[in-house]
């Protein structure tokens, strides 16, 4: 809902100071009244007009309550502003000023229709607001071009975290278009039929806030928070079909098409390794780019318009990868996944679990995200082990498959000598491996670089580490292969050590990325926060290995008086060991932590074990080496 947005710039506020004699509320605001009445037409079309009073409850507030935007699209949708104004405590109502709304819509140069985005904004001004006030707005959103012809699918949710008066939701929906419904915590306060029609109506109010934090981000399912739900789609069957209705004809193989494909993939016979050339060549060539015209945010553009501006949206790519497929006879379909923590899709199809569109080739089982920039077979990971909906070959309860595990490792290879003057020399060697595109994207960071960049880059590396000297960064080696990115850093330091006194050295070198106390940083951080439950589908997780050397070279001046004790801890799921080893004037530290956790989705208590190795290992992360 577009007030849940407002609401987010709301809280995000900083609170403010308040005088002593003055009782402020902890909330910004409360809704005194949320209505939805909505009418649906036989063919799917709506008029839906909507109340939201919010009242200001801390002085820090105000400001965001004196505007209210109301976005939609100007080919498919109609906003008419019916009333909106100001309530005083006392019972005082200001009326805002038309003339005062704000207007912005998208439009094409010279009067051209958009190309990308017809979404219009009348950000409504209310006047005189401050403490205590109620702003009211009522409108009217008349939905006159429908998604999907004949179908409509709708939710409603509400947070425990927000404070709700009065909530009531109508619907008047004709009884031919057999609409299903799902309520998760409201009342229901109507339901029944009336001729033609089927009238349905539900409650809602929460007088007192309740935070849920779970710890870690949880996984989520419809009906967590209290939700009502509303589709005429009889299954997620219906939802694949009713897009490749209008998507499917758009992948047409063109004279255009099939010129491309055969000139990318000229001189390469393998039906896997064209394919792969035509995926390489999409995502190196196309660059992305939202869409929301009207019925085109489930519509693909026309190729042609397409190729020749170079751009478009996820439906748009894997359009024209399913034609240039089609061109060199590899048959795919495309497919309707949810980028979220959705994971299991709800009892009532609602299209807006599934907000993305990717490939699958059926010869090669392989699926493509042509918008993700991921390396040919691979998909980012919160696409992994996805409900996943075919447009063609259609398979109730058809996942993505999960990534094989064990394949994440981090390996760093430091090596530094000291100089009997307090400098240091070194050079840290960082090899990543990481199919779901750590490594991959951080070689596509990296390639553009020119070696000023790279200079420039060197320079705030060192003055953000508080030495001096010199840093030297080299762009790195991509291994396609092993899927690997191999970095390395150079440094030269004069001030890396205090000689001729006591002190201590840290147990990691500078310009480590130090992964194994990233990851315990935020376990670390998570123990520490109040109020916090564990996540009731459990949370996503990864699993791998991440393995630390760093050599110490020392000068015969210098004498280690103390090194950290060894150090090993396990877990069912994770192993931590870490060793100290001195050896004439050479130290050497080894730390290493191996996770294998269940991928992508961990049970709650999985999170308990990182808890309870996190502590033993950032105790540890802190260790240092005394020396005189």
């Amino acid at each position: 809902m577009k007030s849940i947005l407002f609401c987010a710039l709301v809280l995000a506020l900083i609170p403010g100071a308040a005088g002593a004699a003055e009782e402020v509320s902890e909330e910004s605001y409360s809704y005194a009244k949320i209505y939805y009445d909505v009418t649906v037409a036989d063919d799917g079309s709506e008029s839906n007009k909507t109340t939201i009073a919010m009242k200001v409850l801390r002085p820090d507030a105000v400001e965001g309550m004196k505007e209210y935007p109301v976005s939609y699209s100007t080919s498919a949708e109609k906003v008419d502003i019916l009333e909106a104004y100001t309530l005083k405590p006392d019972g005082k109502r200001i009326d805002a000023q038309k003339n005062s709304f704000q207007v912005n819509v998208s439009g094409g140069r010279d009067g051209a229709p958009p190309a990308f985005s017809d979404e219009s904004t009348v950000t409504v001004v209310f006047p005189d607001v401050a403490l205590g006030d109620t702003v009211t707005l009522v409108y009217n959103r008349a939905v006159t071009d429908p998604l999907f012809p004949r179908h409509f699918s709708k939710s409603y949710s509400f947070s425990r975290a927000t404070l709700y008066d009065d909530v009531r939701i109508s619907y008047s929906i004709p009884l031919a278009l057999n609409a299903q419904y799902r309520n998760y915590g409201l009342t229901e306060t109507e339901n029944r039929k009336d001729k033609d029609r089927h009238y349905l109506a539900w409650s809602f109010k929460n007088t007192e806030v309740k935070r849920t934090r779970h710890t870690p981000p949880s996984v989520w399912e419809i009906g967590d928070e209290p939700t009502v739900i509303l589709s005429t789609f009889p299954s997620y069957q219906t939802v694949a079909e009713s897009y490749g209705e209008r998507a499917k004809p758009k992948a047409a193989v063109t004279e255009e098409i099939q010129k491309l494909a055969d000139g990318i993939t000229k001189g390469i016979t393998d039906p896997k390794e064209q394919a792969k050339a035509l995926y390489n060549w999409e995502i190196e060539t196309l660059t992305y780019v939202g869409n929301c015209i009207g019925i085109g945010a489930v519509v693909p553009r026309d190729l042609d318009f397409v190729l020749k501006n170079k751009m478009g949206d996820c439906k748009d790519h894997a359009t024209l990868l399913q034609a240039l497929l089609k061109a060199k006879g590899i048959e795919s379909t495309q497919a309707l996944i949810g980028v979220n923590t959705i994971y299991k899709l709800p009892e009532v199809p609602i299209v807006s679990v599934m907000n993305h569109v990717i490939n699958y080739i059926p010869s090669l089982d392989l699926y493509l995200d042509a918008t993700s920039g991921m390396p040919f077979g691979t998909l980012p990971m919160l696409s992994g082990g996805k409900p996943v909906l075919h447009v063609d070959g259609y398979k109730e309860g058809t996942r993505t498959p999960k990534r094989p595990p064990m394949q994440n490792t981090v390996k760093i290879d430091g090596a530094m000598t000291i100089g009997a003057d307090g400098s240091a020399d070194g050079k840290m060697t960082i090899v990543m491996v990481a199919p779901e595109g750590g490594s991959h994207y951080a070689q596509q960071q990296m390639k553009g670089l020119t070696a000023k960049m790279m200079e420039d880059a060197g320079e705030a590396m060192l003055r953000q580490s508080g030495y001096q000297g010199s840093v030297k960064l080299e762009k790195g080696v991509w291994d396609e292969a092993k899927m690997s990115f191999t970095n390395t850093i150079s440094y030269n330091l004069k001030n890396y050590i205090r000689v001729g006194t006591p002190g201590a050295i840290g147990a990691a070198q500078p310009f480590s990325p130090q992964p194994i106390a990233r990851s315990t940083a935020g376990v670390i951080a998570q123990i520490s926060q109040k109020d916090r439950t564990k996540p009731p589908h459990g949370f996503n997780c990864g699993d791998g290995l991440m393995q630390e050397t760093y050599k110490f070279v020392l000068p015969p001046e210098l004498k280690i008086l103390a090194t950290p004790d060894n150090v090993s801890a396990k877990t069912s799921v994770q192993d931590y060991e870490s060793k100290y080893v001195l050896d004439g004037q050479t130290l050497t530290i080894t730390r290493s932590l191996l996770d294998t956790s269940p991928i992508p989705v961990c049970p709650a208590e999985v999170n308990d074990e990182y808890e309870a190795i996190a502590e033993k290992v950032w105790a540890d992360l802190k260790a240092q080496i005394v020396y005189k």
